[in-house]
């Protein structure tokens, strides 16, 4: 579909914010959902089951394992089946196996939820994130952001609407009503709303949202205004081995360890190593989800601007937050930290379209997105690990928190070396 049998762009505008709804139910309710439910449930989950604290909450811990092994694979099976065709499955069956949370009897079924749970999510995330980068260019850092504020509107209902199930049923009957909501509305609103790419209508993302450049011609027989054929990054096969692809991946990861795995430790932080006490540390993470959801609009315009030099602020202002937890003693030093460790939080959870797209373009997003995303839920496996052994062989978390802070200006520097030359401001200089 190319030239006059293109439809309106206006059609194809809406079509964009179609995908943006569906990514904010997704982050919102597949994602940020099952997420936010199991840790409010832990404490019924192991009175009920009579499980250990160790037994019940190894259900993330498995679940965040198994992304990232999903990860490895999902750029291929976007490659040979389609976007659609493995979101729409891969939304089904996170809904079917939370409801299937009300026949759970014992820990193996559990863990098998758990597995299944977190390996249908990455392949949910990877596909929504492969989508926007598809259809914006300009704005897809802000997009993103836009895409990702589900997350803020389910923290905002999810934590009491469990709270009050868990008050009149029990777990089994809140989780399956959680599950079963995300089965049949979040599955039939995937099958309405998404749209995988403009190019089958004739249109590319340029052309969609060229900010402050001129439209490029129409995909069919595109060429720059030189006649030569617009470039739309290299192949995947052409990249996977090359030591910049490499080291992106390591730096990825490393922004895992530096941003989750210290939030994991936070409230624990706070309660055990001052006098603000439990309530002030449930608070504080609180304000740190809250400032992080308005941090990702901030973060997706500055990604927009800056490109990876963005991201490399980002990855320095973790490093500055964990610097921040040495004088957290009173009220006003405990919300300077939240707040800056919110602002980086919020940066963190938008870079990865960012990172792939301008760095290597269109074509190999489905495979580069993908291993981004399993590389950075590998960091933060291996940083909620790596911290906890730290903090239990130094005795505090001075020598953990400290190295966080060396390995994030790492990182940073890391992150001035990626070149975007598919970002419209690269190409403009």
């Amino acid at each position: 579909m190319a030239g006059g049998d293109r439809i309106s762009i206006e059609q194809m505008r809406r079509y964009g914010r179609m995908n943006i709804l569906a990514g904010f139910l997704i982050w919102g309710f597949a994602l940020a959902g099952i997420s936010m439910i199991m840790p409010i449930m832990y404490n019924s989950i192991s009175q009920d089951m009579g499980w250990t604290i160790g037994e019940t909450t190894r259900f993330m811990a498995i679940k965040a394992a198994v992304s990232a092994f999903g990860g490895l694979f999902a750029g291929s099976l976007f490659v040979k089946f389609g976007i659609k065709r493995i979101l729409v499955p891969a939304i089904a069956t996170v809904g079917t196996a939370t409801t299937l949370l009300y026949f759970v009897k014992g820990l193996a079924f559990y863990y098998s939820i758990a597995a299944v749970t977190g390996f249908a999510s990455i392949l949910c995330l990877v596909a929504i994130q492969i989508t926007l980068a598809q259809w914006y260019s300009a704005s897809l850092g802000r997009i993103t952001a836009y895409a990702m504020l589900g997350g803020a509107l389910a923290g905002a209902i999810i934590p009491m609407s469990v709270a009050w199930g868990l008050r009149h049923f029990d777990w089994h009957a809140t989780a399956a009503t959680g599950g079963i909501f995300i089965l049949v509305v979040l599955t039939t609103a995937m099958i309405v709303l998404v749209r995988e790419s403009p190019t089958p209508y004739g249109y590319s993302s340029e052309e969609l949202d060229p900010g402050n450049r001129p439209a490029p011609p129409p995909v069919a027989g595109a060429a720059a205004a030189d006649g030569a054929p617009v470039d739309r990054g290299p192949e995947f096969k052409s990249i996977v081995r090359t030591p910049q692809f490499a080291l992106l991946l390591f730096a990825v990861a490393l922004s895992g360890a530096i941003s989750n795995g210290v939030n994991e430790y936070i409230p624990l932080f706070i309660e055990r190593q001052t006098d603000l006490g439990a309530y002030t540390a449930a608070m504080g993470f609180t304000i740190i989800l809250l400032i992080s959801g308005l941090s990702k609009i901030i973060f997706g315009w500055l990604f927009d601007r800056f490109s990876t030099k963005g991201v490399a602020l980002c990855w320095a202002i973790c490093g500055v937050a964990a610097l921040l937890t040495f004088p957290v003693s009173g009220f006003y030093t405990f919300l300077i930290f939240t707040i800056v460790r919110g602002l980086s939080h919020g940066g963190i959870v938008v870079q990865t379209p960012i990172l792939a797209r301008h760095i290597y373009g269109v074509k190999p997003l489905a495979q580069v997105i993908s291993l981004l995303s399993a590389a950075f839920y590998l960091g933060t496996s291996a940083g909620i690990a790596i911290i906890g052994v730290a903090v239990d062989v130094s005795g505090g978390f001075t020598i953990p928190f400290l190295t966080v802070a060396g390995i994030a200006f790492v990182a940073a520097l890391l992150a001035l070396r990626f070149k975007p030359k598919y970002w419209f401001g690269y190409q403009g200089r």
